[in-house]
């Protein structure tokens, strides 16, 4: 039975955002539930293309989090987390400073 319980395959690439997570995050902001939010964090699906070493690009929908889609513009690489036998099942694993030294476009 251990294989139930098992550690989740995982595996992490740069991928490319492909659209603007900024205004997706602004939009979402702007629905009345959040006036005054003090729920859960707040996810939203960002389309990107992992770039896999060993694979073919590809294009899915990447989960992160509210607070940080403000640097997620069309073009930007970002590390991702993902499934290799779901791969459909990706998220954002990067912070910010790593962000901005990876794409220098985003810099004023």
């Amino acid at each position: 039975m251990s294989f139930l319980f098992g550690k989740k395959q995982s595996a992490q690439s740069l991928a490319e955002v492909l659209e603007d997570g900024r205004e997706i995050m602004n939009t979402e902001m702007k629905k009345p539930k959040y006036n005054n939010y003090s729920g859960r964090e707040v996810f939203i699906d960002v389309v990107v293309r992992v770039q896999p070493d060993r694979a073919a690009p590809y294009e899915t929908k990447m989960k992160v989090s509210l607070l940080k889609a403000y640097l997620l513009k069309p073009g930007v690489r970002v590390l991702v987390k993902y499934d290799p036998t779901k791969k459909e099942q990706v998220t954002m694993d990067d912070e910010a400073p790593a962000i901005l030294e990876r794409n220098p476009q985003l810099k004023k």
